[in-house]
């Protein structure tokens, strides 16, 4: 491959990478790219042509990825080495809880699963394997928002879904609420995707800090009452210590003082 070609897949790349935080047009992107707008309209051009972005309906012409994409992030994470280290976190976890567990992470505006436990023969709880979850009211895209900065602020810029008459989509109040995961280690879901549902999720860190994915219970109001947020999310939260553990992250001394 030449310096020229190089570049171009490079660039390509990049450009696939920021208009998978936020949807963006010509100017923006050529902006966050450093090259001229013109450039940046044909690197979009081809990428719609080839069915990797569509052009949104707002006046200002943003691009935003397509379910292609997703899929192809899914294949590539499917068969990564976080997904196989979770697999018996996830059902350990589902075992000592006897409710629907799984595996989820970041997906533009969404969380992808990628291991789902259910306990019984039939699908379970949502998500199912490989289904995309809306994240700002859902019990794994909450923890990841949480914790992902940059992703958290894409997402709440953006216009937000309400599915139940329980769903927040006010980003100060979807901040608060984030800020209070944080404190309590884990993200509570209660009705506000599905009027029956609720969840308990909490990150899973890599090696290098970053919070990859998020390891949540979910089940009927029934099956997770809020009187055991505590003691099941203390479960959830060591489910994704363990996987954090066996994918090479290391607590700062802060982090353990302050879960002690």
């Amino acid at each position: 491959m030449s310096a020229p070609e190089a570049w171009h897949v490079t660039r390509t790349l990049r450009a696939m990478e920021l208009l998978a935080v936020a949807p963006r047009s010509a100017p923006e992107l050529a902006d966050g790219l450093g090259v001229h707008v013109r450039t940046a309209r044909r690197v979009l051009k081809r990428l719609e042509s080839e069915g990797y972005v569509v052009l949104g309906d707002g006046r200002r012409r943003r691009y935003r990825p397509t379910m292609r994409i997703v899929a192809l992030a899914g294949q590539v994470v499917e068969r990564a080495e976080l997904t196989q280290v979770a697999v018996p976190h996830v059902l350990a976890l589902r075992e000592q809880l006897s409710r629907d567990c799984h595996l989820c992470v970041p997906s533009y505006l969404s969380a992808l699963c990628l291991v789902h436990a259910p306990l019984g023969a039939g699908e379970g709880c949502r998500p199912h394997l490989r289904e995309l979850v809306p994240c700002h009211c859902t019990a794994a895209g909450k923890a990841l928002l949480a914790w992902r900065d940059s992703w958290r602020d894409a997402v709440l810029a953006q216009t937000l879904e309400s599915f139940t008459d329980r769903t927040t989509t006010g980003p100060e109040s979807l901040r608060r609420e984030l800020a209070r995961t944080v404190a309590r280690g884990y993200s509570v879901e209660d009705r506000e995707y599905e009027d029956d549902t609720r969840a308990l999720a909490a990150p899973v860190f890599s090696d290098t800090g970053e919070a990859v994915a998020a390891v949540a219970v979910v089940a009927s109001m029934d099956h997770l009452p809020a009187d055991r947020y505590s003691e099941i999310g203390a479960a959830v939260v060591g489910a994704a210590a363990g996987l954090s553990h066996e994918l090479g992250f290391e607590p700062r001394d802060a982090d353990r003082a302050e879960a002690a």
